[in-house]
């Protein structure tokens, strides 16, 4: 999986996100948590969030994360792009940047920022959009085609990335930190709501 870390100094041309449908998207939003150093759990449905408000009153702690994933083609290839709050605002302030024909891309700048009690972050404050030339990966950069073709055949596989972390796959790691199924009650809880909603 070919993910990028950013870099001070990195210029970053986003390209769209291809599903296997032709579905174009040019962000994906996703929560995420990290419960150790090697395990990663995703979420898009918002079961995360919830099991982490309903936690926040407990003396166990689930920190979540809200990620934004997107194609970039750096350094001659495409990689998959993370980015927080800050990077996202400067990002979908600048429709520019959605224009694949155009030279409109983002140029990094990191800093790192002292939070206190040691801990340091980097901050991308500083970081702006601008025009600046670059070389396409496709010999008609008009082509809607060729385009397509060549995103499909090289970008990373974030969907099966996301399905195989994501929080019905690591049900039992988390049922395991909480000490309870949380996830399951919501899961049970929505399922009795839609069906009072019906009638039923």
């Amino acid at each position: 999986m070919k993910i990028h870390k950013l870099e001070d100094g990195d210029i970053i041309k986003i390209l769209p996100m291809i599903d296997k449908n032709n579905k174009i998207s040019w962000i994906k939003q996703y929560d995420c948590v990290g419960l150790n150093t090697k395990t990663f759990i995703s979420d898009t449905k918002g079961y995360l969030r919830r099991i982490s408000l309903m936690q926040s009153k407990s003396s166990i702690n689930l920190p979540i994360t809200t990620r934004y994933a997107m194609n970039i083609y750096i350094d001659g290839e495409i990689r998959v792009l993370n980015v927080g709050r800050k990077l996202f605002q400067i990002i979908t302030d600048n429709p520019k940047l959605w224009d694949i024909k155009g030279n409109h891309q983002i140029f990094i700048s990191m800093k790192e920022v002292s939070a206190g009690g040691g801990q340091v972050f980097p901050s991308f404050d500083k970081s702006y959009v601008s025009e600046k030339s670059w070389t396409p990966p496709v010999s008609d950069i008009n082509s809607e085609v060729e385009w397509l073709s060549y995103i499909k055949s090289n970008q990373p596989d974030f969907d099966n990335h996301l399905e195989k972390s994501n929080i019905f796959n690591h049900k039992q790691l988390l049922i395991n930190h909480l000490g309870k199924d949380m996830l399951g009650e919501l899961i049970a809880d929505d399922r009795q709501k839609k069906l009072e909603g019906l009638g039923v």
